[in-house]
């Protein structure tokens, strides 16, 4: 409650924001965004917002997504607040927008990943959210401000993506209770929120999954298992690499597998990797150890490195955390 506090008494003080969020924006990312901007609005404020990413087809039914606008924008502009949302180091946000997207006054860090950097002058992480949405909504109860329906939307569109359509364990039942109120305030049909999300998928990405599913290894023990998705794939289909997002779900549904992850081949001749985990192996933490982070059962990171060098190096790191946790039987290393 007391970095609430301090977080509100600062929206008070200032008048001109920034928020931005992570790279490849996902349903957490954009909601969260665009709730706080829609509720700072509310409060008088002067509003921006700077990704390094363009706002996903999937996400642009909610509403003022082309207010976002991108890092080659922000030129002199220094706000004298800038908050950022759901990533885990300001990094993260892009090499750019970390670099010029400069506040005069204060830095603030609001997130809900466990490995989350403390990089903000104030820095709100709460680990036990079920999104960084549902820290905003908090946020927002805390003021006592009504919230809107256009709000309403944007935050259940984070907490249903967070929370894997509220399949996975952070859906909590205060979750869900958040989820209800705020389908009553925005009086929106559940189903045509998930069908915008999940159900307007391109061609193109149909058939990139086709290509992606062919990659799929799975080691000796069953426990680990690997797809990948290259720059040849993208340009055959015509599609790039925000058409890889959801493809690790679906390898971790093979049976007996505990560690599941899809490496993307990047322009750069970087791989940026997805990680999945049924519970035995702490992916977060196994995510920190190559500069990522997440969740224990969901993370990410980026390596400087060609993509099979990039699963030869993870599947070999979850094999030790596995062979560890066995051992062990606890997940205290990864």
């Amino acid at each position: 409650m007391r970095n609430y506090s301090t977080l509100l008494t600062l929206f008070e003080q200032h008048h001109t924001f920034a928020l931005s969020t992570h790279l490849n924006p996902d349903g957490d990312a954009i909601g969260s965004e665009m709730s706080l901007y829609l509720f700072l609005k509310r409060l008088g404020k002067s509003v921006k917002m700077f990704n390094t990413d363009a706002v996903p087809l999937n996400y642009r039914f909610l509403p003022f997504w082309d207010s976002i606008q991108n890092a080659q924008a922000v030129g002199t502009y220094r706000p004298e607040v800038l908050v950022v949302l759901d990533a885990s180091t300001l990094e993260r946000i892009g090499k750019t927008l970390s670099k010029t997207l400069l506040p005069t006054h204060a830095l603030v860090n609001i997130d809900h990943h466990a490995t989350a950097e403390a990089f903000g002058d104030i820095n709100l992480i709460v680990p036990s959210a079920s999104s960084t949405s549902e820290i905003v909504y908090k946020l927002i109860k805390h003021h006592q401000t009504p919230i809107g329906k256009a709000c309403a939307l944007c935050l259940y569109t984070g907490l249903m993506f967070d929370t894997g359509c509220f399949r996975y364990s952070n859906a909590t039942a205060e979750t869900h209770r958040i989820a209800a109120e705020l389908i009553e305030i925005g009086d929106f049909a559940p189903d045509e929120v998930y069908r915008n999300v999940y159900e307007q998928v391109p061609v193109g990405k149909i058939r990139l999954l086709s290509d992606v599913l062919r990659t799929l290894r799975v080691t000796d023990n069953g426990k680990i298992a690997s797809v990948y998705a290259t720059q040849a794939m993208f340009r055959k289909t015509g599609t790039t690499a925000d058409a890889v997002e959801g493809i690790v779900n679906q390898i971790q549904t093979v049976a007996g597998v505990e560690v599941a992850l899809c490496v993307t081949e990047l322009k750069d001749g970087s791989a940026k990797v997805s990680l999945r985990s049924q519970g035995q192996v702490d992916v977060g933490k196994l995510a920190a150890k190559f500069n990522g982070g997440g969740h224990a059962r969901a993370s990410g990171c980026r390596l400087m490195m060609p993509y099979p060098s990039a699963i030869t190096a993870l599947v070999a790191s979850a094999q030790e955390c596995i062979h560890q946790n066995t051992k062990t039987n606890k997940s205290r290393d990864c």
